[in-house]
């Protein structure tokens, strides 16, 4: 498949890495892709939209529980 080695090609570019932790690839079509060392799981695609989305909701979900916490 044309779009599989595309994406994997994507994937394996250390430009599309920061940090070894945070990818960003606008030509992967994955929302979800392998981290770096597959035995850990997976990663989001932060330019794809649902990535995006996922991502802030993860940072805005810890923000508020961190609020919350120093609240009480």
């Amino acid at each position: 498949m044309v779009e599989d080695s595309l994406n994997d090609s994507e994937w394996g570019n250390p430009a599309n890495w920061f940090g070894g932790l945070l990818y960003h690839s606008n030509r992967d079509t994955r929302t979800l892709v392998p981290k770096r060392d597959p035995g850990f799981g997976v990663t989001i695609n932060l330019a794809r939209p649902g990535g995006l989305a996922l991502g802030l909701a993860i940072v805005f979900g810890i923000a508020a529980v961190i609020v919350v916490a120093v609240r009480r």
